[in-house]
């Protein structure tokens, strides 16, 4: 059986709902860092389409954030389902985070690669990489957040994000802080690496098949809406980062007129979970 997974790409979709509640912001930094950690991930899912065996994952991480904006991680991809516990993929990212002279306006420019495990059945599997921007404007009453990329496979695919977000900060937890960011984003894109991943697995027999996806994996729609509310317990070098989210998926691609192959996805509720170190 074959499970149409849909690995969440860590980076663009999780660093942006986050970049305001961690506390240990690179783009504030007076040094270079190191970092390290983990994730979990209670249910794998890309704008909320998942894969037929409800997938979690697990995800450890190292990177270093220069003093001068510059940075580079990687992240290496475990996945747990009921047929198996197996490493999937790893993903590689360099970047620059900037910010202006009055601190009002952050984001960071970034591209990443991804090197999979070789036969796997990962929807994600036909992207080559990605690139993109991220601008915050802060503000008192309401930070706004944009974002924009670019997917490459054997095609481009564009995509753009928009979100609002209000962060709560909570001095004097024992030794440590914690940061409450209530968050709300909607994303947008077109889908054809996803007509990539399906003609590449042989999956169309029919013409009439491959006509419907293509036509509606070029048509820029929205992608999904998620509400999410990353909590943050600071202490020292270590930041503990809870996120329960609840994500609508929208515009899902279709493969054929039956619709058996086509992608699979509900509102769903999922939380990620992160132990992160810097030094």
């Amino acid at each position: 059986m074959k499970a149409f997974l849909i690995l969440i790409i860590f980076y663009f979709a999780e660093s942006g709902l986050m970049a305001q509640s961690d506390i240990a912001d690179s783009a504030n930094i007076s040094k270079t860092e190191f970092i390290a950690g983990a994730t979990y991930n209670s249910a794998l899912n890309y704008y909320g389409r998942i894969d037929s065996l409800k997938s979690k994952a697990f995800y450890p991480f190292v990177g270093i954030n220069f003093k001068n904006g510059l940075y580079i991680n990687s992240s290496f991809i475990f996945i747990n389902n009921k047929l198996s516990t197996t490493y999937a993929a790893t993903i590689a990212e360099g970047g620059y985070q900037f910010k202006n002279k009055s601190e009002n306006w952050t984001g960071n420019l970034y591209a990443n690669a991804f090197f999979y495990q070789v036969n796997n059945s990962l929807i994600q599997s036909a992207l080559k990489g990605t690139a993109g921007i991220n601008v915050t404007n802060l503000n008192k009453i309401i930070n706004v957040n944009f974002g924009g990329d670019v997917k490459w496979s054997t095609d481009l695919d564009y995509g753009i994000s928009a979100g609002l977000d209000h962060t709560f900060r909570i001095e004097n937890m024992g030794k440590g802080i914690i940061v409450i960011d209530p968050s709300s984003y909607v994303y947008a894109g077109t889908q054809k690496f996803t007509k990539t991943f399906y003609e590449k697995k042989n999956i169309l027999f029919f013409p009439a098949g491959e006509q419907l996806i293509t036509s509606n994996s070029k048509k820029f729609d929205i992608l999904s809406y998620e509400f999410s509310v990353p909590v943050v317990y600071g202490l020292g070098k270590m930041n503990i980062i809870v996120s329960p989210a609840y994500v609508l998926p929208e515009n899902l691609i279709t493969v054929d007129e039956s619709g058996v192959n086509s992608a699979n996805a509900s509102n769903l509720f999922y939380v990620t979970a992160t132990l992160k170190f810097t030094f």
